[in-house]
């Protein structure tokens, strides 16, 4: 009797509806940069995508509907914070690894902000959850 339970449960998991990814599809992300201009939320990545909307998540949102590959927060190494999005990043950290480190990010290419942390280590704090 057990068996024939374990055949059914092992059946009914190769018709189970489940969303297929193509993982030539998924873009890795090293950085992302998170700033405001007035009431917008910009997210940038290292891979030029870019993402607006009235709050964090709604800018993440648009960066996985814009982005040409499938986004995932968790590869990222660095969240570049632009001067007054601090409400916004902590808001992206809890969609980000513990390991992110937190940089200040000036408004240039985050590709090259993410070059400089890796250079200058100092300049990145860890994730406290701070």
């Amino acid at each position: 009797m057990r068996g024939i339970l374990y055949a059914g449960i092992l059946l009914l998991a190769f018709f189970a509806p489940v969303k297929r990814l193509d993982i030539a599809k998924l873009q890795p992300i090293e950085a992302v940069a998170v700033s405001t201009e007035g009431d917008t939320v910009i997210l940038r990545t290292d891979t030029g995508d870019v993402g607006k909307g009235s709050t964090a998540k709604e800018a993440l949102d648009d960066l996985k509907e814009s982005a040409s590959a499938v986004i995932y927060l968790d590869t990222a190494r660095y969240l570049l914070i632009g001067e007054n999005a601090e409400r916004e990043a902590e808001s992206l950290m809890r969609e980000m690894k513990a390991s992110v480190k937190k940089g200040e990010y000036r408004g240039g290419d985050v590709k090259e902000e993410a070059r400089y942390l890796d250079v200058h280590s100092e300049a990145a704090k860890p994730n406290t959850g701070e």
